[in-house]
């Protein structure tokens, strides 16, 4: 029987804590590795892009969802795309809008909800997408989604109808208002109870389609509204259809599954142009704001 001296006691000590040591940096890759998992290993409810294969985050609580801010996953470019526009307009947007002007200070307001409640309804759902409580959870976390996007298409819309109108006899002014937001109603009752995709997407056509009907008021004789922010009126939907469209048609990875799945993917590019048509809402509504606190007409409110 051999008895260790107390070098070789330590240098054993020493080789088998190296050797622990590399057991638990192979295990910790291989957790990492499978930390963000493949599309097939997703419940039902999140399989909604069979082209998107890799990158999924594994089903976890409330603090998990939102720790997953700090890593690369196929969310990321989701979150952080609605991220930046809440910051930017909580930071600079109230500063320059005409709140001491009594009759645009509702304006303002519907303002601010339209261009910020779609970023936070959809940063909201994108974090807490993977949430372990079912397709229940899911479902209500849609329904926040396209609540934000109701009120951006609702109050959002009320400084470019205001504008549009805003000469016009008191009557036909009243009745197109509440003619939209009657509409609107229709659409956030439908955007709250659809199960598909394309039952979401087209919840919002009929106020769409009033909106169409304004674009041509506008542009008559008796239309209101600066005429400078006629371009981003068109390009605020215009924009935001084509971004839907791409998404609906799940382009370019339907052409490379597998090679966008982290960024550059068809949800991404969504977002991005969204963010595009909403700068050109607010860009919009402050040219429509400024119009209409100088304009000299008989039939204003």
């Amino acid at each position: 029987m051999m008895i260790e001296t107390g070098d070789e006691l330590l240098l054993h000590q020493k080789q088998s804590s190296k050797e622990i040591s590399l057991e638990q940096d192979v295990e910790n890759k291989y957790y990492k590795k499978k930390t963000l998992l493949h599309w097939k290993d997703m419940p039902q409810h999140l399989q909604f892009n069979p082209h998107i294969l890799t990158g999924y985050r594994p089903l976890s609580n409330a603090w998990g969802c939102v720790n997953s801010i700090w890593y690369l996953h196929n969310e990321t470019i989701n979150i952080v795309t609605h991220a930046i526009p809440i910051l930017y307009i909580l930071l600079t947007v109230p500063q320059i809008l005409p709140w001491s002007q009594a009759d645009l200070s509702f304006l303002a307001w519907c303002h601010i909800a339209g261009i910020l409640c779609p970023w936070i309804g959809s940063f909201i759902y994108h974090l807490f997408m993977n949430l372990h409580r079912g397709p229940k959870a899911y479902y209500i976390l849609l329904q926040v989604d396209m609540l934000g996007i109701w009120v951006s298409q609702s109050f959002g819309a009320m400084p470019m109808i205001f504008a549009t109108t805003y000469c016009l006899p008191y009557t036909i002014k009243s009745f197109l208002i509440t003619s939209y937001c009657l509409l609107s109603i229709w659409g956030l009752y439908k955007a709250l109870t659809a199960w598909s995709p394309w039952e979401r997407r087209l919840c919002f056509l009929m106020p769409f389609i009033m909106r169409i009907l304004l674009w041509c008021l506008r542009i008559s004789s008796i239309g209101g509204g600066d005429p400078a922010a006629f371009t981003h009126v068109l390009l605020q939907d215009v924009v935001s259809i084509a971004g839907g469209a791409i998404g609906a048609l799940h382009i370019p990875e339907k052409w490379f599954p597998g090679f966008v799945d982290m960024y550059l993917n068809s949800h991404n590019i969504m977002h991005i142009m969204v963010v595009a048509a909403v700068y050109s809402m607010h860009t919009a509504t402050m040219k429509d704001l400024n119009w209409m606190s100088r304009v000299n007409c008989s039939a204003a409110l």
